[in-house]
């Protein structure tokens, strides 16, 4: 995102990635498991089992990590089978977590935590952001399966309201209307700030709900950040996400990147546009440079934009791939540089040339 992106970023928290690092699992602990985990006893199955940390996916969909040697993991092997929790299941437990001052509102595919009384406009804007995720990615050859677990939204009353939560799920993060954690896999917001403008951000954070939760993504990989944030771009503008209007092109454009783009990349500065997408293929680097960070939001967009309105094959093939490679593994910059020219059939030079052309039409 622009200058949004500073106040509004996402926060997708694969810290599964800094658990595991570079060993491997063990196999130690298999099948259902009982733990103690934010202050109650939980089920769940082990995805990465080492010596001293198990990955455990819970019954609500959360990663956790636990260390067996620990007498307070009360851990406990079982019998059966792991089942994740039933939508009305789901809705008891997150009523319990949030109390008296909160409703549970269910959509066919959500169940949104907010202060009661607050109407159906979250409940809406999220199942509508659902549902027109779905729709794009279908209609564009991606491979999108029933998500397993009922989607949550947290829509807390105002922002301190909100950064108390991150606190407590140690999310170190600032100056943002919402995010989406890998973690918790829920997408967490306030009802204290402009509604449009935070309906954009919800937009972006529910985009990577989605796509984590479809197998557009998997949270157990390390999918490229230019394409992770480029999809979450794709769906500010709210056109993207309305399925029942025939949107043109124009309306679809995400305004903001493309004014960054057109200030921080001008036709005299070819040479630094065809740098950047040549970085953002490689490695993630433009992310973490604070300078460049509103920059790497918007060629991420760009790039994203280009696949899915003129070759939206390609567009569907790179999710497909990435959606898929093994979980735990690093994906180094020569292999992503490789597979990317594999999968969209050009190198990074050729692809620039034709995403700026694009760009200039826009």
């Amino acid at each position: 995102m622009a200058s949004k992106r500073i106040r509004f970023c996402l926060l997708t928290l694969l810290a599964l990635f800094v658990i595991v690092g570079g060993n491997k699992a063990t196999g130690q602990v298999s099948g259902l498991i009982e733990f103690s985990a934010a202050g109650r006893l939980q089920r769940g199955i082990p995805l990465v089992s080492l010596a001293q940390e198990i990955v455990v996916m819970g019954r609500d969909g959360w990663l956790h990590s636990i260390d067996p040697t620990q007498p307070e993991t009360q851990l406990k092997s079982l019998d059966g089978d792991y089942q994740p929790l039933s939508a009305v299941e789901l809705r008891s437990q997150l009523r319990a977590e949030f109390g008296s001052d909160f409703e549970v509102v269910a959509t066919q595919n959500f169940l949104v935590v907010q202060p009661k009384n607050r109407g159906d406009r979250w409940a809406k804007l999220f199942e509508q952001s659902h549902r027109g995720f779905v729709a794009y990615m279908s209609k564009r050859g991606v491979h999108v399966r029933q998500g397993r677990f009922p989607m949550v939204a947290i829509v807390f009353p105002d922002s301190n309201a909100m950064y108390d939560e991150f606190k407590k799920q140690k999310i170190d993060v600032s100056r943002v209307a919402g995010i989406y954690s890998n973690n918790s896999n829920r997408v967490m917001t306030h009802d204290s700030g402009h509604f449009s403008l935070v309906a954009a951000t919800v937009r972006h954070e529910a985009a990577h709900q989605s796509a984590f939760n479809t197998g557009v993504h998997s949270r157990l990989n390390n999918t490229p950040k230019w394409i992770t944030e480029g999809i979450g771009q794709l769906f500010e503008p709210q056109a993207t996400t309305n399925m029942h209007t025939t949107a043109q092109r124009r309306e679809r454009v995400n305004r903001e990147s493309l004014d960054i783009l057109r200030s921080s990349y001008p036709r005299e500065k070819d040479a630094e546009f065809n740098q950047a997408i040549f970085d953002m293929i490689s490695g993630d680097e433009m992310f973490a440079d604070e300078p460049q960070v509103q920059n790497a939001y918007s060629v991420a967009w760009a790039m994203m934009f280009y696949l899915a309105e003129r070759q939206p094959r390609e567009f569907a093939k790179i999710l497909n791939h990435t959606a898929t490679r093994r979980p735990f593994t690093t994906y180094g910059r020569n292999e992503r540089r490789d597979d990317f020219e594999a999968v969209i059939g050009m190198d990074a030079a050729e692809f620039s040339k034709r995403v700026r052309r694009f760009l200039d039409s826009l």
